[in-house]
């Protein structure tokens, strides 16, 4: 598969696993730095989804890509050369400021408004090329919904301060490169995955038929990061999720049929970063997610939820907390998260 492919099965339009906007796709060639916001009309940039660059970039074409595409959700630079740029028409607030040249700018999708600084809501997913140097202060602050951040570089780039979470983005980098990525400073914590990102949609129509919806789609489980299933799901759908797919990253579950996760459902899956839920999910079986160190935000509980057993969240170190919508709890195991109950909330008290 490509690294401009995704896979959608069963639902037309779905531009990904993240959303149901149509996607709308730009591949524009900028032969003079700066200038890329001449050669599209504002119309067509306000509907594009999916833009692919190449050519020369500066900081002022980063800003025109912050502000002037209000749909943005992929923008792959994978060949662009960012040109140096000094002055005050970058990405830098009304600021004179000097945008070194291979680096993503300061700020580059994050704007000032007052004294807050908000990130660029509808960027889920950016690929950065082979020369990039550095991802400068605040690049990415903000960026609540950016989950894949491919660099074809094989050698980690500076990464400064507030340039990208942790909590929010996985990393894909070249084969054999997780150790370098790993030993460079600021990047200890992120989730490295060797490869390019596969993400999969399934409507599953019968219950333990998962695997063959996966084979039919012509992947291997072990491959998928971004997994969405929606319909039917039972014991051995989730089995399979369990023992063959280490890699998932992200997980929606919550249009399916599963009221319960056996045992050790997620545990381990050490890349993992969020979850949806089943909606009429009923109980979690012991340590369902034990081992997920990067599993991270407040997991909220549909209202359904009776049960929760032992240390169904043990190592979660990065889990806020776990939010209870219902009043049908009524059994919670000792430990939940490892020493305590102590990050478990209920939203009506």
């Amino acid at each position: 598969m490509g690294s401009k492919q995704l896979l959608f099965i069963g639902v037309a339009l779905l531009a990904n696993v993240f959303g149901a906007t149509a996607q709308v796709s730009k591949t524009l060639y900028v032969d003079k730095a700066g200038s890329m916001i001449s050669q599209i009309t504002a119309d067509e940039a306000n509907k594009v989804t999916h833009l692919t660059l190449m050519g020369k970039i500066n900081a002022v074409d980063f800003k025109s890509l912050r502000d002037g595409f209000p749909h943005l959700e992929m923008l792959d630079l994978a060949n662009v050369d960012i040109k140096m740029y000094t002055g005050k028409a970058g990405t830098h607030a009304d600021k004179f400021y000097v945008y070194p040249p291979n680096c993503i700018p300061a700020y580059a999708f994050s704007r000032l408004e007052g004294e807050t600084l908000y990130g660029k809501q509808t960027l889920k997913k950016v690929i950065l090329s082979e020369k990039i140097k550095n991802i400068e202060d605040g690049a990415f602050f903000g960026c609540s919904n950016l989950h894949i951040c491919q660099i074809n570089k094989k050698s980690a780039p500076n990464l400064l301060d507030n340039a990208l979470s942790d909590t929010i983005t996985a990393i894909f980098i070249p084969l054999g490169t997780r150790d370098e990525y790993r030993l460079k400073k600021r990047w200890e914590n992120f989730a490295f995955i060797e490869g390019e990102p596969i993400e999969a949609t399934f409507q599953v129509g019968a219950q333990g038929s998962l695997k063959a919806e996966i084979q039919a789609a012509g992947l291997q489980p072990n491959n998928i990061n971004f997994l969405t299933v929606e319909g039917k799901l039972d014991a051995d759908d989730l089995k399979l999720i369990t023992d063959y797919m280490p890699n998932l990253v992200s997980v929606d579950i919550s249009k399916t049929t599963a009221t319960a996760l056996p045992d050790f459902t997620f545990a381990q899956k050490k890349y993992m970063l969020r979850i949806k839920l089943p909606n009429g999910l009923k109980s979690i079986g012991q340590r369902v997610f034990s081992g997920c160190g990067r599993l991270s935000g407040m997991l909220i509980l549909p209202p359904e939820v009776t049960t929760i057993d032992y240390g169904a969240f043990m190592g979660c170190e990065s889990l806020k907390g776990v939010m209870v919508t219902g009043s049908k709890l009524t059994a919670v195991g000792d430990n939940l998260f490892g020493d305590s109950n102590g990050r478990l909330y209920y939203q009506n008290k």
